[in-house]
């Protein structure tokens, strides 16, 4: 049975370094222009990349985490900006399903590689611990991802609403969760709001990215504290 080992991805550097200060990076590995981060959180392994904004970019990264580094699973961390009006400045979204707003669905299901849906389902496991690790916090909801090359701001915000109803929408996830199901690799995805319909725009993206993408290493480390608090557990039971 192959070692457990986590891809850690992000699009920026600002998303990722917040989580690499909790981590212990054993060697930084480049590849493909990239660097790799390999090393443990806690006893947990893990390979942690920023890959650059967009969708081509983070599935070259998505890609080597799982062909050169073996990695059993990708959790997608950062930021995103809110569509659903219920969501504030900072609150989290887990994905339960991802897909593109800015190309047709048919796309995905009429040629190859086919899917049943035009949307990527995360990981029911994964998916389900991160939650579960981040039950005590009410600012943290699980809901739909959509990704598109593009910064949304009003314009175009009410036709992904008619198309797709999403609580957040992005630059990357879905291009992530692609490579993951194409490779068959639990994926799963967790986004803090950096900018809202209320708080709009760049002003707004600027003036709370990085809080954000600090949430969404909290979660994330919620998620793993967790993790290897069950791996210590079970030492103990075969001890």
């Amino acid at each position: 049975m192959k070692s457990r080992k986590i891809g850690i991805i992000t699009a920026t550097e600002f998303e990722l370094t917040p989580f690499l200060q909790n981590m212990t990076v054993i060697e930084t590995v480049p590849k493909a222009l990239l660097q790799f981060h390999v090393g443990k959180y806690a006893e947990v392994p893990l390979v942690a990349v920023f890959c650059g904004i967009c969708k081509v970019n983070v599935a070259i990264g998505a890609q080597i985490l799982i062909s050169e580094f073996d990695v059993t699973e990708i959790i997608m961390i950062g930021v995103a900006g809110a569509i659903d009006e219920t969501l504030n400045i900072l609150d989290t979204v887990i994905a339960d399903q991802v897909t593109y707003h800015d190309y047709a669905g048919e796309i995905l299901t009429k040629f190859h590689p086919r899917l049943q849906q035009p949307y990527f389902i995360t990981d029911d496991l994964l998916r389900g611990r991160i939650a579960i690790a981040n039950a005590d916090d009410l600012t943290v909801s699980i809901g739909k991802m959509v990704t598109g090359e593009v910064f949304i701001e009003k314009e175009g915000r009410e036709e992904i609403i008619k198309n797709q109803h999403p609580k957040c929408v992005d630059m990357e996830t879905a291009s992530v969760a692609q490579v993951c199901y194409a490779s068959g690799i639990p994926f799963a995805a967790i986004r803090s709001m950096s900018d809202t319909p209320h708080e709009s725009g760049m002003d707004a993206f600027f003036k709370y990215a990085q809080a954000a993408a600090e949430k969404s290493v909290r979660v994330l480390c919620r998620y793993l504290d967790t993790e290897f608090f069950m791996m210590k557990q079970n030492q103990t039971c075969r001890g």
